[in-house]
């Protein structure tokens, strides 16, 4: 048994093909290789082999700046892209194999839990920031959901749902120029907002764009006008019946309790499309989410 690094983007693409299981966007190969067309970091993929036959892979790629490998596709940030990640073989008696072949300053976040269970005890696991999801079973409306929540907290989403609904919002589906004024507003508010970075809107913008065909998943946005201005945009995607929350920006001071509102609007739109799980990615610790939607727990690797 032996270890093969490979560096060429096209091997890479053919390895990736080979071995992912396509269960999430992030298991695509064309939303993970969004990043690479505008970060440009080596591709570095771990690939065990026995017998001549390939058995495992770990898709990594090096961060110069930082001296370490991570994910392909995940940028080294605070924010880790990339989620529901695991390790590739085709039996699991090579998962320890894989491990031992992994190059050291290596960062693997977001493992899902089923992932890592042949890690337990290791002391290069640990938990890292959770994200949370809604199994739509049983929802068939907003209100269905409501009646889910405590009542204070209940209270509380109906009254921002009616203060938006007083100002007659207009919404608006997929419109795609909206975009620009999701990076404004997310500059605006968040100090360390990952749009910033002219490399990370660009990304998004190849990421929207593929998924605007609807071959592999489909890009959802929604935008909300009160008097003719855009007040809030969430941008969404759908993986087969997954409905995936990953980018918002919203005008909280000028419209208080918007971000609620549209958290609604992507649950009655993942409702109409007969989505059977929302994901709403990783969220920060104490947040909003926590208290609406179940915890789900990520795992980070750190050899």
């Amino acid at each position: 048994m032996n270890a093969i690094f490979v560096e060429n983007i096209d091997e890479c693409e053919k390895l990736w093909e080979e071995f992912s299981p396509h269960l999430s966007i992030f298991d695509g190969w064309d939303f993970r290789v969004s990043f690479w067309e505008f970060y440009k970091y080596n591709p570095y993929f771990v690939l065990l082999v026995e017998d001549n036959q390939n058995v495992g892979l770990i898709p990594l790629w090096y961060i110069s700046d930082k001296n370490k490998y991570f994910w392909f596709g995940d940028i080294g940030d605070d924010f880790d892209w990339q989620e529901e990640n695991s390790f590739w073989v085709k039996d699991e008696k090579y998962l320890k194999s894989l491990i031992d072949v992994c190059p050291k300053s290596t960062v693997l976040n977001n493992l899902k839990e089923s992932a890592c269970a042949f890690l337990a005890g290791d002391k290069r696991l640990a938990k890292t920031l959770p994200k949370q999801t809604l199994m739509m079973d049983g929802i068939y409306s907003v209100d269905d959901f409501f009646m889910t929540l405590p009542k204070k907290l209940r209270e509380n989403l109906r009254r921002d749902k009616k203060r938006i609904e007083s100002l007659n919002p207009e919404i608006v589906f997929d419109n795609i120029d909206d975009f620009s004024k999701l990076v404004k507003f997310n500059i605006d508010k968040f100090d360390d907002s990952p749009l910033k970075d002219e490399r990370f809107v660009k990304t998004f913008n190849r990421i929207i764009e593929k998924g605007q065909n609807g071959e592999i998943y489909r890009s959802r946005m929604i935008s909300v006008k009160v008097d003719g201005e855009v007040v809030g945009v969430d941008l969404n995607f759908i993986f087969k019946d997954i409905y995936l929350t990953l980018l918002c920006g919203n005008d909280t001071k000028k419209c208080p309790g918007i971000g609620h509102y549209l958290t609604m609007l992507d649950m009655q739109d993942a409702l109409s499309l007969g989505s059977k799980l929302m994901d709403f990615s990783q969220s920060g610790e104490g947040s909003y989410k926590e208290k609406l939607f179940k915890t789900i727990s990520q795992f980070i690797f750190i050899n």
